[in-house]
């Protein structure tokens, strides 16, 4: 997990709530190397977030709590990296178009 995960998903939650989420999270994807609170606050600045708000969302106790449940499922799901995909439950093992139309088409015909 990279060191300012938690905090790039807070930054993304916080934003989520002022309808902001895709602009903050192409950002934060975008300058994964510069990543620190200083940086991100400087991102979500630099896309119009109502700062005062964005602060009290970022620390917020809740959304914590989202990120918590997301990592459990991702454990429980066997979920190693992002982006993971899955089929009707079954992960994707081989990312290429054609194994990923054939995981639908079996289940499709179930």
């Amino acid at each position: 997990m990279h060191k300012f995960a938690r905090k790039a998903s807070l930054a993304a939650l916080a934003a989520a709530r002022q309808g902001k989420y895709d602009e903050i999270s192409k950002i934060l994807f975008e300058n994964f190397r510069e990543l620190n609170v200083e940086n991100i606050r400087k991102y979500a600045l630099k896309i119009g977030l109502d700062m005062q708000k964005f602060g009290k969302d970022f620390s917020d106790p809740s959304l914590n709590k989202i990120i918590e449940q997301d990592i459990s499922l991702g454990n429980q799901l066997k979920v190693r990296g992002v982006p993971t995909l899955f089929v009707n439950g079954r992960s994707v093992k081989k990312r290429s178009l054609s194994n990923l139309s054939q995981m639908v088409e079996q289940e499709l015909k179930k």
